[in-house]
């Protein structure tokens, strides 16, 4: 009986304290949970206040923040170019490795038993073409440019003295003509001396900028060339690299959504080049036909001057009309003025109905959202934004996209 009853009350005892015990857990976890909660809303509240205070800063030092930038980015513009260069020309890298791979490397690996790396020769293969086409350009462009202009200046002289014997003879018969022209003459003499007093050291200044300038440009394009060379080498190593470090921040989950995103980014990207470049061979097209109707010189030249320039965004065609009008017109400079004329024209279909329509296609993009990310990336950037513009707002469309189709399917 007796150990019974002690048995029971050890029983009691035990279960009374494990009672005791659960009750202090369960209120240590409501604690710990109440003091989670507190401290997540406390430091979201603060995150959203300290987004506040930046969105001010920024909006209100705007122009200095995007002077610090454009700064950095002028600092690093050889960097820049050289892997905005390797990105470009990675697809046909891509395409040459494969095709040597399957033929050389096969060959390599029979005698030697060990398959070589074709990277590096596809690379300067690559880069080979690349700089061949900007020589052939150069080579067509500016023999012609010269030789219409020394034509032009062998036969000045004649039409100078030409000029000179009509206003002689207007000035003898008629002495109100004589009196302007003297006058001309003598205004023209005292504005010329004015401008060399005044402008000469300015101009003497602008030519050495500019020949600065021009070795500036040709130094920053050899670095980018070989930055670009340097990225399509260790690429792989790069990828490595950069997906370790991203994973030493984000899950699993999150990593696997970016990678979705830099997918289709990359898509965007490249829809955007190959839709430019289509563009271009029909501006190209369109002007090589028209040029033949309206019996322009030169057509084949300034189809392709037209055609590569309209690579640029918007104003391409007419950046490709200027030196295309000034060869013209040192032929005829009534075909100069149509031509211009018709590259108006050109360019207004180009950038309103063919242009939009293409990179709306190889974008994802309407051609009003097309429209709207040119205007947006000039506004925002100037010509740089001309050339960004319409990937980067395709790719914030498709984040935004993204984003609403996955709060439906939350709801549904």
């Amino acid at each position: 009986m007796l150990p019974g009853l002690i048995k029971d009350y050890i029983m009691f005892n035990s279960g009374h304290t494990i009672n005791e015990e659960e009750s202090r857990m369960e209120s240590n976890n409501k604690m710990k949970h109440t003091i989670k909660v507190a401290w997540a809303k406390g430091f979201s509240q603060f995150l959203a206040l300290a987004g506040a205070i930046l969105l001010v800063f920024v909006l209100f030092k705007f122009d200095a923040i995007m002077a610090q930038i454009m700064r950095i980015i002028n600092i690093l513009m050889p960097i820049i170019m050289g892997i905005v260069l390797a990105y470009l020309i990675n697809p046909m890298v891509e395409f040459y490795d494969r095709k040597l791979s399957d033929s050389l490397g096969k060959a390599i690996e029979k005698k030697r038993g060990k398959k070589p790396s074709m990277r590096g020769l596809s690379i300067l293969i690559s880069l080979a073409i690349i700089i061949a086409i900007i020589v052939v350009l150069i080579m067509m462009v500016v023999p012609q440019l010269v030789s219409n202009i020394t034509n032009a200046v062998s036969l000045l002289p004649d039409q100078i003295q030409e000029l000179v014997k009509k206003i002689t003879e207007l000035a003898k018969n008629n002495d109100k003509a004589k009196e302007i022209i003297t006058e001309l003459y003598n205004n023209g003499i005292s504005y010329f001396t004015e401008w060399v007093k005044d402008n000469m050291l300015g101009q003497v200044t602008f030519v050495i900028n500019g020949i600065m300038g021009i070795f500036g440009t040709a130094v920053n394009c050899l670095v980018a060339f070989i930055v670009a060379i340097y990225v399509l080498l260790s690429k792989d190593t790069f990828k490595r690299q950069i997906k370790k470090l991203v994973s030493a921040f984000l899950p699993e989950r999150h990593i696997q959504v970016l990678s979705s995103i830099l997918r289709e980014s990359d898509k965007i990207f490249g829809g955007f080049i190959s839709g430019k470049i289509i563009d271009s061979l029909i501006i190209g097209a369109i002007c090589f036909v028209c040029c033949l109707i309206l019996r322009m010189p030169y057509v084949a030249l300034i189809s392709v001057i037209v055609g590569v320039t309209n690579v640029i965004p918007f104003f391409g065609p007419y950046i490709g009309a200027i030196p295309s009008t000034i060869l013209i017109m040192l032929d005829s400079p009534s075909k100069g003025v149509l031509f211009l004329l018709f590259i108006i024209i050109l360019q207004q279909v180009d950038g309103n109905i063919i242009g939009p329509k293409i990179l709306g296609e190889s974008t994802g993009l309407s051609p009003f959202w097309v429209v709207f990310a040119i205007f947006l990336g000039n506004g925002l950037f100037g010509v740089v934004g001309l050339f960004i513009g319409v990937p980067t707002w395709g790719v914030v469309y498709y984040l935004i996209k993204r984003y609403v189709n996955y709060r439906v399917r939350k709801q549904e």
